[in-house]
Order: structure tokens, then sequence, then C-alpha cells
């Protein structure tokens, strides 16, 4: 008996105490379904190793840095990581053309408001950049590292590759949400560019920035826009005094009358901060109520119909021939 009370002493603390730990580590996710870390294989361009010159304009900084690892920031800043991988791909080859055409390396004439600078990270004059820092925080913690993962791989499996029209590389503009039809090149700036022609775009529907509401008071739409025109843009009651509009094939406004002014479409955009200039406008009382579509200037890559487009089956080259007219996709010669 002596020798049985130990033993069964110890059998029941194995069961109260070490039990529990093997069931615990067993009930662990696997090595392999654990968060992995992000893609860090340096992205290799069938043109060789490309340096490019940015000017930060937040930190202020002139940085020199290898053209592919600098259009994953592009990308990171410039379209949502949730959208389809084909859609990120066509939008780093777009970002890539955008690019190469203000390098000075290619010919290009740099960034014009940094001397030194081939690009800088204002989208205001260039395309937006943002580091992998920025990026990391941005987005929800649980997907950030596969976000990051998607973007280099958007990279990397287009690299070196820009869109060219008659063998030379095209002005690659892009912009948000094309409303349901991008615009020619012509209509928005003041060259008309054969490549950049206007299209009906499905794709685009029913996605952010579709359609939108911006509502006004008077006083609000008279402070706004009082810098554009002379006389006061309201009437004795507070109602904004808005005229005939001049639009383009596509509905967007190119001019309008405002206090008996003409004002552009694209002055009055920017005063109210309008998403685009395809807009329309209706008064309720003392407020005008503008019903909006699209998001940008609607030249170019419309970047939720790129989204629409790949989930819809359509690879990143599909996407670009569809946005670009007459135009080929190919490896950058240096």
């Amino acid at each position: 008996m002596s020798r049985i009370f130990p033993l069964s002493f110890v059998a029941i603390m194995l069961i109260i105490i070490v039990l529990p730990v093997l069931l615990a580590r067993s009930c662990r996710h696997p090595a392999s379904e654990r968060p992995r870390a992000a893609e860090r294989t340096p992205i290799a361009s069938p043109a060789g190793k490309i340096s490019i010159r940015v000017f930060n304009h937040l930190s202020e900084q002139l940085v020199e840095m290898e053209l592919e690892e600098y259009l994953v920031g592009v990308v990171a800043a410039e379209m949502p990581a949730s959208f389809a991988l084909e859609a990120l791909k066509a939008q780093a080859v777009v970002a890539r053309t955008y690019t190469v055409n203000k390098m000075r390396s290619f010919g290009g004439k740099g960034c014009s408001r940094n001397p030194g600078a081939d690009i800088c990270t204002d989208p205001a004059f260039c395309q937006a950049w943002e580091s992998e820092e920025q990026s990391l925080a941005k987005w929800p913690a649980a997907d950030a590292r596969q976000y990051l993962d998607k973007l280099r791989r958007a990279v990397a499996q287009t690299a070196g590759k820009v869109v060219l029209h008659n063998g030379q590389t095209i002005d690659a503009v892009f912009h948000s949400n094309c409303g349901g039809h991008t615009e020619n090149s012509e209509d928005v700036w003041l060259s008309a560019k054969a490549y950049l022609r206007g299209k009906p775009c499905p794709y685009c529907a029913n996605t952010r920035w579709s359609q939108t509401e911006h509502i006004y008071t008077g006083a609000q739409f008279a402070r706004q826009i009082l810098p554009y025109v002379q006389a006061i843009p309201v009437s004795s009651a507070g109602r904004p005094l808005l005229g005939p509009a001049v639009r383009s094939s596509t509905g967007r406004v190119s001019q309008l009358s405002v206090a008996g002014e003409n004002v552009s479409g694209r002055d009055f955009r920017g005063a109210l901060q309008l998403p685009s200039t395809n807009f329309t406008w209706r008064f309720e009382g003392e407020q005008v109520v503008f019903t909006v579509r699209g998001h940008g200037h609607g030249v170019g890559l419309c970047q939720y119909g790129a989204d629409g487009m790949a989930r819809a089956g359509k690879t990143a080259g599909e996407i670009i021939d569809f946005y670009y007219t007459d135009v080929t996709v190919k490896s950058l010669q240096r």
C-alpha cells in the first residue's frame, strides 16, 4: 500500500498539470497557418536596374530608389489594395508608363516643380506614392501583409512593361471613377491624343463615386465661388445664381454661368470640391444640391472600372486595351 499511494499521487498530478499543457499546445494553429512575413524578394526588371530620383513632398527630401520598388508605393497609394490582382497589375503598367515619360534618363523633363527630381509624390502634380510603413499602417492589421504581397506581385508580374502608341510611351493618365463614360483628352486639357478617346464604361457602375450628392447653403456656395466671379453669386434671398452650362459629349461641364459670368467647369469643381465636372443641380429652398457622377478628370484608365473588369475575368492587358485606344504593352527598352 505504501508504494501505491505515491504512484497514484504522481498520476493525478500529471493529469492536473501536464495534460492541460499538452492540450493547449495541440489547439494552437500549425505553423503554416500563422501570419507570414511579407514577400521581400527584390523585383527584377527585364530592362535591368533602373534608378529614379523622387522628391517626397511631405518630408521635402530628394531620394533615389529603384523604379520597380518605387512603383509598389505608387500602386499602394493610387489604388485600393482590396482590388483584384489584374486591376492592380494594370495600374502598375500604367503607373510605370507615366513615370518613364517623366524620367530624364528616358528623355523626360522631370518634375517641373522640383529641380533635380524625376517625379514627386504630390498627386496634384505627379502621382501619389507612400512608403511601406505608411501602407501597412493604413490597412487593417489582419490584411496588411497579404495586401503588401499582392501589390508586390502586381509589380513583379508586370516588371518592365509599358504602354506604347506608335512605338512611343503614352501619357498614361488615370482617374478613380469615370461615372459611366471616359472622356476625350481635349475636352479636359488642350491637346487631343489619339489613344485617349472617351468610351462608355459599364464596369464602374454601382461602386463608390458612381453617383454622389453634395449640398450647399446659399452662404456656403457664395463663400466658395466668390473668388471666381465679380458679382455676388446669390440672389437677395440667398439662392445660388446658376445659369446654363456648356457640356462635353459625355455630359461633363466645360463652362457654366454663375451670376451672369462664365466659369470653367474645372474651376467650378475645384471651388466647391466636387468629385468631378459631370454634375447636375437642383434647388431645395435656399440650398443647392449637386448630383455628381464619377470622381476625377475621366480621361484614360478608370480605376473602379478596371477592378470591375478584373472581377469579370479580364486580364491586365485587356483592361489597358479597353481604356486606351490602339496601344500595345511591351517591355521597356533602354
